[in-house]
């Protein structure tokens, strides 16, 4: 891959999107551009902000797309939401399927050679068997599935549906990907309810994946430049326990003892409910949380290892290296890794 060719990414403001902008200019890439909105943060990327071209768009307008997608040689689409709140089910297909659509059709029309789509482990065949889940597990639809899980799904068939009509095409799937962000946003906020020592925890568990990990595979598969690549992203698994005694440790805090039975967490996400409708606030446990902690999902990231030669960090150190920046300034809103390199 040319490092001087013009590299569109969208969602470069937010979580995973920052971490890949930031890798990607650390990396040597020089003609990077990425779309925001007019109310977009930038605090995520530090001073590869200032590396960055920007052009103004938003995934609910098909036009700013198309604008922002012209004259690109690749278009890398981290932008998604992240949600598992029931009002945001409509949301979700919004900004995920529909914001996957146009980005799709803006290359197509543009005759952008190539689409690298940062998908999510949501978006394939998932079990509560503890089978292993790889890149070719068939999705399949129910009642225990999420709505994001099912925008993820939808947003996918777009890409292989842009594939068909002449698009080179590439997706990674993360597992549940961890690192510094935003402390009351995503995944970090995990690290700031661990702060407040939970007594109990939930019987699930997971793969977990570090964002710079995330970061780097989607490199990777830039420069491997191959139609059609899929790779799941996954460091390690940890049930929810070993999770939150991993995080309550990096902490300073004694860890939670107690298992939470499931149908004491299906009745606290519906007292929950009631109560945020009553106050007007976003509840803090939903059924699909309660759902996604009880389960237990084991994947496959074996491809990416032997394909892409990734070599994933330590979770618990990305553990520890995330809580100690939160406890550096606990007044901060933010806190990001450093990479190497000479901008960080």
């Amino acid at each position: 891959m040319d490092k001087n060719s013009p590299i569109l990414l969208t969602g470069a403001t937010g979580f995973v999107g920052s971490y890949v902008a930031r890798q990607l200019v650390q990396a040597g890439y020089t003609n990077l551009y990425a779309t925001r909105r007019a109310d977009s943060q930038l605090d995520l990327l530090g001073p590869a902000a200032t590396a960055l071209q920007w052009r103004e768009a938003d995934l609910a307008d098909y036009f700013s797309i198309e604008d922002a997608v012209a004259g690109m040689a690749v278009v890398i689409h981290c932008a998604a939401l992240v949600s598992f709140l029931p009002q945001d089910k409509e949301r979700l297909l919004q900004v995920n399927r529909n914001g996957t659509r146009y980005v799709v059709n803006a290359a197509l029309h543009h005759g952008v050679p190539r689409l690298i789509h940062v998908s999510s482990v949501a978006a394939l065949g998932r079990n509560q068997r503890g089978q292993l889940i790889d890149e070719n597990a068939k999705w399949v639809d129910g009642p225990t599935v999420s709505n994001y899980s099912r925008s993820k799904f939808l947003a996918e068939q777009e890409l292989w549906r842009g594939q068909a009509e002449g698009l080179a095409v590439a997706a990674v799937y993360p597992s549940v990907v961890l690192g510094a962000g935003r402390w009351q946003e995503g995944t970090a906020k995990m690290f700031a309810y661990a702060q407040q020592q939970p007594t109990f925890y939930p019987a699930g568990s997971t793969g977990f994946v570090d964002v710079r990990d995330v970061a780097r595979a989607v490199q990777l598969v830039l420069e491997r430049n191959t139609d059609g690549d899929r790779f799941l992203l996954n460091g390690e698994h940890l049930t929810f326990q070993q999770l939150l005694t991993l995080m309550a440790e990096a902490l300073g805090h004694p860890p939670p003892q107690r298992l939470l039975p499931a149908a004491a967490a299906r009745l606290l996400a519906w007292l929950e409910g009631w109560r945020s409708w009553l106050l007007g606030t976003t509840p803090l446990l939903t059924r699909e949380t309660v759902r996604a902690t009880y389960f237990r999902h084991v994947y496959d990231s074996r491809r990416s290892a032997e394909v892409l030669g990734l070599e994933y960090r330590d979770l618990a150190q990305t553990i520890r290296e995330t809580a100690a920046l939160l406890q550096a300034d606990e007044a901060a809103k933010s806190a990001i890794f450093p990479l190497p390199g000479r901008l960080d």
